[in-house]
């Protein structure tokens, strides 16, 4: 991924096909569709592009006149033109799309055309003329093999934009993560005809004001991807979090012999994949085994989906074992939990001895405590706690809990050595740590070794 933007794999071969190809872009207005069309002009010397107002025209050439040839690239489709009437189909790409334009000439060397927005290019044409003159063009450049990429606004599933999407060969949608949130944003491959996909929804961002994907990262906001190679403990008697800055705000990692507390906003991702993502991954790859109590509603494979883009599949199939209220035991490593409590404490304990023989090291306990509320109640569940929390020091293990903001529990019934909350603060995903205390600290994605991982900085 080079800071000057790029393109994913699937999209950039279908623009490089010998074939012709028409691809739709969509998405409601500020999903990033002109930053996405500015980087194939970019990336494309071939390209030409169709502005169809004067806002798009003022942004395009600030951001593009520094292109070789960018008056000769591109011109601006005025709402008050007027085209020749009568059929066009005989007539070649670049003649058809002269008459449209009012008779600016376009040169027929132009293998890429970029019409930004197709919905605005259509307003001056009778509504009846639109179907065919659509049909038209669409036929042109697949007999010429032209590529013809096509921007509209709006939802991409309404009724009007129906028969275009059923004729176009690629539909990439694009769309906020939220709202009220505008550092990340999504693109998904909705459709691409002939072309193999081995990704088809992506995050991209701004890098330097430039259209950045990631190529490789499939899970929702905050990004976080791991180190090629595994973060190994900062200091004796704790184990790394995975992220070497929450390493160093804790004060060397997760502490052995003792239970740890991560309060979350909401027990959904991104809130929980914050930390189990970077901790998970990173203590795997290290050779260590984990027992994990699923949250409530969670899979073993969607707890996993995040793991696996980073780790291989067996090391999660040999080193975890998975426990869940609705667990069903089709995999040799999950297991359900049983309706007495201290019989469940007892399994988890045998399981994480034969772990631990298995891999002549500690394993490592990972508990979400809705789970257990949900199953035997708030009381049952502090006791549970209790007896964890002093079986710990002669185990020597790291037990790691998970509190739901919305639970019966609270965390003044837990004793802990370590206590993180993890919740959203105006619209960022942010870490606070209770103890130790620190303010909160924005998780703040960067780019390192083409990695992309994230640091915790202060919110002022």
């Amino acid at each position: 991924m080079s800071s000057e933007g790029s393109i994913p794999p699937s999209i950039r071969d279908a623009l490089d096909s010998k074939s012709g190809y028409v691809i739709v872009v969509t998405g409601k207005p500020g999903t990033g569709k002109t930053l996405f069309v500015q980087e194939v002009f970019r990336e494309f010397q071939d390209s030409f592009l169709i502005l169809s107002n004067a806002e798009s025209m003022s942004v395009s050439d600030k951001e593009l006149s520094s292109q070789q040839n960018w008056p000769d690239r591109h011109v601006l489709a005025h709402y008050w033109r007027t085209h020749n009437e009568g059929p066009m189909h005989v007539d070649p790409l670049h003649e058809q799309l002269r008459k449209l334009l009012g008779g600016s000439p376009i040169s027929e060397s132009h293998n890429v055309v970029i019409i930004d927005s197709w919905t605005d290019f259509l307003m001056p044409v009778k509504v009846d003329d639109r179907y065919e003159i659509q049909q038209s063009l669409i036929f042109a450049a697949r007999n010429e093999g032209k590529k013809l990429v096509l921007v509209t606004e709006g939802d991409w599933d309404q009724e009007q934009q129906k028969p275009l999407h059923h004729s176009a060969d690629a539909i990439i949608r694009l769309r906020k993560l939220r709202e009220d949130q505008r550092m990340y944003r999504q693109m998904t491959i909705e459709k691409m005809r002939f072309m193999p996909l081995t990704q088809d929804t992506f995050l991209f961002t701004l890098n330097n004001g430039r259209f950045t994907y990631v190529p490789w990262h499939v899970h929702q906001f905050p990004p976080i991807t791991i180190e090629r190679e595994p973060t190994k403990d900062p200091a004796s008697g704790r184990i790394s979090t995975g992220n070497r800055s929450l390493d160093g705000i804790i004060g060397g990692g997760f502490q052995k012999g003792a239970l740890s507390l991560i309060e979350v906003e909401n027990l959904a991702a991104p809130y929980l994949e914050t930390i189990y993502i970077p901790f998970l991954s990173n203590h795997l790859q290290l050779g260590r085994p984990a027992v994990i109590l699923l949250p409530e509603g969670w899979s073993p494979e969607q707890f996993t989906q995040g793991l696996c883009h980073f780790v291989d599949a067996t090391l999660v199939e040999e080193q975890v074992v998975f426990f869940g209220r609705h667990a069903v035991d089709y995999l040799d490593n999950v297991r359900a939990i049983d309706d007495d409590p201290w019989k469940t404490l007892q399994e988890i304990r045998y399981e994480a001895n034969q772990l631990e023989r298995k891999f002549d090291t500690e394993a490592t306990e990972l508990f979400s405590l809705d789970t257990l509320e949900n199953k035997y109640g708030v009381t049952d569940v502090k006791g549970m706690i209790a007896e964890i929390t002093a079986s710990l020091p002669a185990a020597n293990r790291a037990t790691i809990s998970i509190l739901g903001e919305q639970q019966g529990l609270k965390s003044g019934s837990i004793a802990y050595s370590i206590h993180l909350r993890v919740q959203e603060l105006n619209g960022v995903l942010s870490v606070c740590g209770v103890n130790p205390r620190t303010n909160y600290l924005a998780v703040k994605p960067l780019l390192s070794k083409g990695f992309l991982d994230y640091e915790l900085v202060p919110i002022v």
